[in-house]
């Protein structure tokens, strides 16, 4: 009796985990193409935010410090002239997860754009970095009236803060509280960011992460030129 006491449930928890590993392999080949393509739909819309009005070329993989490392190459014509831009994936760990980043540069390195398409931080605290500021004020709620905020998509005043900063030497993080326009000038000339209250880990995961992936970018860059004939691109 005792034997058969033991075996009875061994044999119904062996069942029923195998139909648990047969249900969720199912479940993965289901899901797995729609989680593809909607990664693929953010990687899309990223690049066109920090990239604006440049024709993007195919993405490239390839392995840095053995880490894959993805990025683009997009090209802007003015007349006769081209500019050249690059955009890049960045990740660095944050205080709940890896904070991942659609970065946008210029053939100078410096910054057009960032998006940050996944993050798991806290809400009301590191989330704060894909957070719109709201345009409405206490008037306009008073009145029950809708501010006009154009047509443009909106950028997180987080994101927006690193436009036009250098990725040649450090980004700065000061504590100025919540970025705004007029904040702008004297952060850019201080290259620096204003981080997100009380959320020092996630803004520095940020900053690290674009810093890291810009290093690596100069890499992939250095190995394509390699590759080229006579060793130019």
């Amino acid at each position: 009796m005792i034997v058969k006491d033991i075996i009875k449930p061994t044999v119904v928890c062996t069942a029923v985990a195998l139909a648990c590993v047969y249900a969720l392999s199912h479940v993965q080949k289901i899901t797995g193409p729609e989680i593809i393509k909607r990664i693929k739909e953010k990687q899309d819309t990223a690049l066109n935010l920090v990239l604006p009005g440049f024709t993007i070329g195919e993405k490239r993989e390839t392995t840095i410090d053995g880490k894959e490392f993805i990025y683009w190459e997009a090209e802007k014509k003015e007349g006769i002239a081209a500019t050249r831009a690059y955009a890049f994936l960045a990740k660095s760990p944050g205080y709940a997860g890896d904070v991942d980043s659609m970065v946008g540069v210029d053939e100078k390195g410096t910054i057009l754009g960032i998006s940050i398409i996944s993050q798991t931080e806290t809400p009301g605290l590191g989330a704060r970095c894909v957070e719109v500021a709201g345009q409405e004020t206490l008037w306009d709620i008073l009145k029950g009236r809708t501010p006009h905020t154009g047509t443009g998509e909106q950028v997180p005043f987080f994101q927006e803060q690193f436009k036009g900063l250098t990725l040649n030497s450090k980004i700065n993080i000061l504590k100025l509280g919540d970025w705004t326009s007029d904040k702008r000038e004297s952060l850019l000339e201080k290259n620096g960011i204003s981080a997100l209250t009380g959320a020092t880990i996630t803004t520095t995961a940020v900053v690290r992460g674009v810093e890291s992936g810009m290093m690596r970018l100069n890499r992939a860059l250095e190995e394509s030129a390699k590759e080229q004939p006579g060793g130019a691109r």
